[in-house]
């Protein structure tokens, strides 16, 4: 019995414990690769189209994982409750943290994670935060927003300092990067009783605003701060009350001799 080999005798035949197994041929891409390489008869140019098909096959079956995954996190992720309270505005939203505790462990499972950095912003008074949105397999994606930097209220008060301002904006714009990539609803806990989406002020009150705005000459980049939106369009009909009362009480900006003020 060699040292190779293990048997032993029943008593009616030798059985051969031993297990043949056949080494599987190398079918892999990289190997197909070589072997072209190596034959003197192959244009470079083919390899290189073999290659290049290769890494487009890749990519496209990596954006499909991605898209398929993304549609799975959304449908796991639910309503994050507007439980902190923001004293300048007097109003709730829903802190950074408790849309991670909420999402992250979800987005994580589908294979995803965020990578966040600042950004070059075109304008001095905001900050851009980039966010590389990557997936475990091999596609990601970049997005970016451009924030504004408060340090003062409606009414003019100091707030915060300079740097202070600066990381409340780059907090600000994860929280909002994050619930727009993953599409995560944030607000009050109605025990599902809202139906449809929110409701916008409308032209009427739309227009009284804006008058405001003009008339008293505000910072409307300010304004749009403090009410916590895009553009004046998207104020809550709720908050209404609340929009004209700040606008009352501002101090509107001195106009500059070229100002219009027709």
């Amino acid at each position: 019995m060699t040292e190779n080999q293990e048997a032993y005798e029943t008593g009616v035949k030798v059985i051969d414990r031993r297990i043949q197994v056949e080494p599987e041929p190398k079918t892999d891409f990289l190997t197909v690769i070589e072997r072209l390489a190596s034959r003197p008869d192959i244009d470079p140019d083919k390899i290189k189209q073999f290659m290049d098909m290769q890494e487009r096959i890749l990519d496209r079956n990596a954006k499909q994982a991605f898209n398929a995954a993304m549609t799975k996190a959304q449908s796991r992720i639910e309503l994050v409750v507007a439980k902190s309270e923001n004293t300048q505005t007097k109003s709730n939203y829903a802190k950074l943290k408790a849309v991670l505790l909420s999402a992250k462990p979800i987005y994580t499972d589908e294979g995803f994670s965020l990578m966040f950095y600042e950004g070059d912003s075109p304008k001095e008074s905001q900050k851009r935060v980039c966010v590389d949105i990557m997936h475990d397999q091999g596609h990601t994606e970049t997005r970016h927003g451009d924030f504004t930097i408060q340090t003062t209220g409606i009414a003019g008060k100091s707030m915060m300092t300079q740097i202070h301002g600066e990381g409340s904006a780059f907090s600000y714009g994860r929280r909002y990067l994050t619930c727009m990539i993953f599409n995560i609803p944030t607000g009050d806990d109605d025990d599902g009783n809202s139906a449809g989406g929110p409701a916008y002020i409308d032209d009427k009150q739309l227009s009284s605003i804006v008058d405001m705005i003009n008339e008293k000459n505000v910072d409307e980049v300010q304004f749009l701060g403090y009410m916590g939106v895009e553009s004046t369009d998207k104020i809550l009909s709720k908050d209404f009350s609340k929009a004209m009362v700040a606008l009352k009480k501002a101090k509107g900006r001195q106009r500059e001799p070229g100002d219009d003020d027709t």
